[in-house]
């Protein structure tokens, strides 16, 4: 017989499979995490594993999570229970979304440096590709009322816990900013009404927050957007993702019925949509430039009039290629990703000279 303590890396607690000390459910954090892992096919096909079957353990995870209001029916049937599961409840890596608004506008009482914005559209379908697959996606007006609830200033902690970054503390090349790295605002309200997810933020005084404010009045930054995990989805993510009907080409909907929020800001991305709504990772802004000329050449007019820059190198760093003249077109024999160094190194050099 196993060690019982080596094999209980959580200590005297419930297990899905307490025979291996595998799979704690005790919590709901737990029982979620079990139900992810259990429907990964490398950890499926460990079982059967002395004398425990899959779908005891599987029955004991749905129990679990049936226990704290988790989710976990649709599109996982019985029938394929011992074939390492057929979906997931929640997503395995953080998600953006930007929405492109009309209406996020700075205060024009006191000094002009709180902004209302909505970070989310509630009961808009819009075509996403990301890591999920591709599909029509709905965020529910209930979304976010648990991480509101859980976010929000309460006993001793008087402010909430959600940061508000400018393009999620990334670069333009999505590759992560020192610059942006800094909080640039402070939440005073987050709230859902029919709309969306309403924010009311406090911008910090500064050089990048208020070149940020000068944009969004300006026009020049009309969106918002978050970063979050969406916990529950109707119907859940299949384990090879989303795909269009091979017969139709319809592509499925999903309702993103509850997500976390971690952070929310400004966002010079809504300009990717062209119905309207945004949905992409930041790693992937390159890729998508790369299959789309057209997005390629209005991202590169946006890094070169709107984007807030990044510091200046130190004196002495090597710049790389020479900068191309302002009035210099663009050319189809470079890559994007060449044609965006490029843009960039002369965007930095205006900056200089001004």
């Amino acid at each position: 017989m196993a060690d019982t303590k080596a094999a209980r890396p959580y200590g005297d607690v419930t297990y899905a499979d307490p025979k291996n000390g595998k799979y704690p459910v005790d919590t709901e954090e737990h029982a979620r995490a079990a139900w992810s892992y259990i429907n990964m096919p490398k950890n499926a096909a460990m079982y059967p594993l002395n004398g425990v079957t899959l779908s005891e353990v599987k029955d004991r995870i749905r129990a679990a999570c049936k226990k704290f209001g988790i989710d976990v029916s649709d599109g996982d049937s019985e029938g394929n229970s011992d074939k390492g599961g057929s979906s997931r409840t929640e997503s395995l890596a953080p998600y953006f979304r930007s929405f492109p608004l009309e209406d996020i506008h700075v205060r024009s009482s006191g000094d002009g440096r709180t902004v209302e914005a909505y970070a989310a559209v509630f009961g808009v379908p819009a075509e996403v590709k990301d890591q999920d697959g591709r599909y029509m996606e709905e965020i529910d007006p209930a979304a976010f009322s648990k991480a509101i609830s859980d976010a929000a200033p309460q006993g001793s902690r008087r402010g909430w816990k959600v940061g508000v970054f400018y393009n999620h503390g990334m670069t333009i090349h999505g590759t992560p900013s020192e610059r942006g790295a800094m909080p640039v605002g402070v939440p005073l309200e987050i709230t859902a009404d029919s709309r969306g997810l309403k924010t009311v933020t406090r911008y910090h005084r500064g050089e990048f927050c208020d070149e940020i404010l000068d944009r969004i009045r300006e026009g020049s930054l009309p969106g918002y957007s978050f970063t979050g995990n969406f916990l529950r989805s109707r119907p859940m993510v299949p384990r090879y993702g989303f795909r269009p009907d091979v017969r139709t080409g319809e592509l499925p909907h999903v309702r993103r019925t509850e997500s976390t929020l971690v952070e929310y800001g400004p966002t010079p991305f809504p300009i990717y949509a062209g119905a309207g709504i945004t949905a992409m990772r930041a790693d992937s802004v390159l890729g998508a430039m790369a299959a789309d000329p057209d997005l390629a050449m209005r991202m590169l007019a946006m890094l070169r009039d709107s984007t807030p820059p990044e510091p200046l190198p130190p004196p002495g760093t090597p710049s790389g290629e020479e900068p191309p003249p302002r009035s210099r077109p663009v050319h189809s024999g470079r890559s994007v990703k060449q044609e965006m160094n490029a843009a960039r190194s002369a965007f930095l050099q205006r900056q200089h000279r001004r």
